[in-house]
């Protein structure tokens, strides 16, 4: 198993022997044998452990299993403890969803904090069959029909060559350690009735399922490519932006082959479900003036255009940020906050640069930083100027519309403005010759 494990990994770009990779284990079967074949393979290697307090004392010994799993094996070790259900049911969120969110995030967290390039989970090709079914079974587009993709961005999958049965016999050869969670028996959650139920019916249809299965995910995954590849050019033919405003072109929409299906993938981008894109198509030939919302848009339907704008924002808070946290979630965007090097520095300096990202002299920082709205009297020195200016002022000057003023944040270091973001990184925090302590500061 161990050459197909470094075969597939090869073969799907998924890192390289270098990197250091953080790797999500359980304590279950699937987690130990990740954890083994990265052993086996000497890969640079951290384990990040979550107990959700689930299943009360159960959970707190899944979570000594892996501290001593690392120990005896000399890998290093991270944990945290979740009150998941209280988060459920503050956040409003299943547990499911609620466990999901609270891992990927502290993920994220320890991911930085190691210095690692890729966070691995153990999900395999059983549950890439289950993930299909269950998107099938609920209704899908494209994109639910390909199962778990081997990579995307810094998280990668690279177990998904290999079925339950490989990881059963490759546990069992090996007499491998591992802790059963006794709630995978139950059928409450979900997927577990498709893999406890669901799947063994079809396995008697066709015992070669997996094999089966995974020829089928080879070709969606190439039809996704071409499906993208159609997507893209419908964007390019109907969209045009004005300021904050999407302006979607009527008839060139009604132009286009499969335009519905094509405009119901385009609108899942603002945040408009399958029945709203629906009515939206439908009204393309209506008089003018009606208006659809979505959690984060509003659509307008007019004369020659469907037009698009963001929501405004009125209930934005500031938010702290400690030193220790360098990711945080502020209303759907992304705050990631990294200590870097001299070289990093220099070859950012060498790169394309983006308006998102934002490179600071750290020792010139006081924490707690915040994040919140820019606000009417806010002043700051833009890089490159020596007086201060208003950033409404600032905002007027650059030409930038009403609707993303209003959306437009600030970072701050006490009293001080760090960061317009998006737009203009202060002069008094500067990177110089004489910086010995760099800091990259990304939103997304």
């Amino acid at each position: 198993m161990l050459h197909a494990f470094l075969t597939y990994i090869n073969s799907q770009s998924l890192f390289e022997p270098t990197d250091k990779v953080l790797l999500a284990v359980s304590g279950g079967k699937d987690s130990v044998v990740l954890f083994d074949l990265f052993l086996e393979a000497k890969f640079n290697f951290a384990v990040a452990h979550c107990n959700f307090r689930l299943r009360g004392e159960d959970s707190d010994k899944d979570a000594s299993f892996v501290k001593q799993l690392c120990k005896q094996k000399n890998v290093p070790y991270y944990t945290v403890a979740f009150d998941t259900r209280a988060f459920a049911k503050t956040n409003k969120l299943s547990i499911e969803m609620a466990a999901r969110q609270l891992r990927y995030e502290w993920f994220e967290q320890i991911r930085l904090q190691t210095g690692s390039q890729y966070i691995a989970t153990a999900h395999h090709l059983n549950d890439s069959i289950e993930t299909i079914l269950l998107n099938l079974t609920k209704g899908t587009g494209i994109a639910g029909l390909r199962g778990i993709q081997a990579k995307k961005q810094c998280l990668i999958r690279p177990l998904l060559f290999a079925s339950r049965a490989d990881i059963e016999q490759y546990v069992s050869g090996k007499d491998l350690k591992w802790r059963e969670d006794s709630s995978n028996a139950s059928n409450d959650y979900q997927r577990n009735l498709l893999r406890n139920e669901v799947v063994p019916l079809l396995k008697q249809i066709n015992p070669n399922l997996e094999q089966t299965f995974a020829r089928n995910i080879e070709r969606l995954q190439a039809l996704e490519g071409i499906f993208l590849g159609s997507l893209n050019a419908f964007r390019k033919a109907i969209i045009s932006i004005q300021g904050a405003s999407t302006l979607l072109n009527i008839s060139a929409i009604q132009t286009q082959q499969s335009a519905a299906y094509l405009l119901e993938e385009l609108l899942k981008e603002f945040g408009f479900n399958y029945f709203q894109s629906k009515e939206i198509y439908l009204a393309l030939g209506k008089p003018s003036g009606k208006t659809f919302y979505s959690d984060t848009h509003t659509l307008v339907k007019d004369r020659k255009y469907l037009i698009i704008n963001p929501k405004e924002n009125k209930d934005f808070e500031e938010v702290l940020i400690e030193e220790d946290t360098p990711i945080i979630n502020y209303h759907g965007r992304h705050l990631k906050i990294s200590k870097a090097t001299i070289e990093d520095w220099r070859a950012y300096l060498a790169s394309d640069k983006s308006p998102d990202e934002l490179w600071v002299d750290a020792d010139k920082l006081t924490f707690p930083l915040s994040i919140r709205p820019w606000q009417e009297g806010d002043r700051f020195i833009p890089l490159g100027m020596k007086g201060q200016k208003k950033v409404s002022d600032f905002l007027v000057d650059k030409k930038v519309s009403l609707p993303q003023k209003k959306t437009t944040l600030v970072l701050t270091s006490g009293s001080q403005i760090v960061w317009l973001v998006g737009h203009r990184p202060d002069d008094r925090f500067k990177i110089t010759p004489a910086t010995q302590s760099f800091l990259k500061i990304e939103i997304g």
